[in-house]
């Protein structure tokens, strides 16, 4: 039978340094069947050359830049990423991030031979680099029996690189918002779990998630403010029915918790605005 094509899409901006290291441990897959595509967000480095170096050695490899209609950032990157992709299989990736040799093998033996999940996960391999000033932890938990609350209170990680999924899965949740700078994994495959509650699991790393002082992981505490309106903006992106055309899917017991607690972290942060609109989230969920 023969393999089919995993489609490895990853935005880039100004990742010059990582670039060598992510895109060898890439070509070094023992999984031989996939395309990698590359949406370059209009470097100002040496990106988009070394890009195009290993894309002339490897024609798996296809490099191209942001078409200027599209808004700049990641997300717009790989949405665009999706739209040129061939793969029956999605594998959702960091410039800056490296597989291991086995990464993509494991996991797409794992689908093929379990056609009942959309999806399968696995964990990382954290790594910190000496320029990261954070005290972040990760504490990777990737499986629950009540999947939809844990992942609403965060004790579901999904980092980045951990998941593959089937190309059907964002044929029928859509792709990242373009209204969110940070989380924006987190709300897409919040989508994905409302309409896939189970799924595989690889209980061990298959990749290296990198974390150094200018990553998003990376923010130092006085970033505090920033995070919280990340995560604010993520939990109503993820409660509006606006922005999530699923959230019937949501227990009514669940959705209810969630503005409350949100409600609360608000009032905490002299969020006035958005404790509204937690408090009138909660109100109309007291009726279904």
């Amino acid at each position: 039978m023969a393999e089919k094509l995993v489609s490895i899409l990853i935005p880039n901006f100004n990742k010059e340094a990582y670039i060598p290291h992510t895109f060898q441990s890439i070509c070094e897959q023992t999984y031989t069947n996939w395309e990698c595509i590359v949406v370059d967000d209009h470097s100002t480095d040496a990106s988009l050359d070394l890009l195009h170096d290993f894309a002339e050695k490897d024609p798996r490899i296809k490099v191209v830049r942001r078409p200027e209609h599209l808004p700049k950032g990641g997300n717009s990157c790989r949405n665009h990423a999706f739209s040129l992709a061939s793969g029956e299989f999605i594998q959702w990736f960091d410039s800056d991030d490296l597989m291991l040799p086995h990464c993509l093998q494991e996991k797409v033996d794992f689908l093929e031979s379990h056609p009942e999940f959309a999806f399968v996960a696995s964990k990382a391999e954290i790594k910190y680099e000496k320029d990261y000033k954070g005290k972040r932890t990760f504490h990777q938990n990737i499986q629950s029996e009540q999947a939809i609350e844990d992942y609403l209170r965060f004790r579901i990680l999904f980092i980045t690189g951990g998941p593959l999924f089937r190309r059907e899965v964002f044929e029928k949740t859509g792709l990242f918002s373009l209204g969110l700078k940070k989380h924006q994994e987190w709300e897409l495959f919040f989508r994905v779990i409302l309409n896939y509650p189970t799924w595989g699991i690889i209980n061990e790393p298959t990749y290296v998630y990198l974390i150094h002082g200018n990553s998003i992981s990376g923010q130092s505490a006085n970033k505090r403010e920033k995070l919280v309106n990340a995560e604010v903006a993520a939990i109503q992106t993820a409660l509006n029915p606006t922005t999530n055309p699923f959230i019937s899917k949501i227990p009514p017991s669940v959705y209810r918790k969630t503005s409350l607690r949100y409600l609360k972290f608000s009032l905490i942060h002299k969020r006035m605005q958005d404790a509204g609109w937690f408090f009138t989230q909660y109100l109309r969920q007291l009726n279904r």
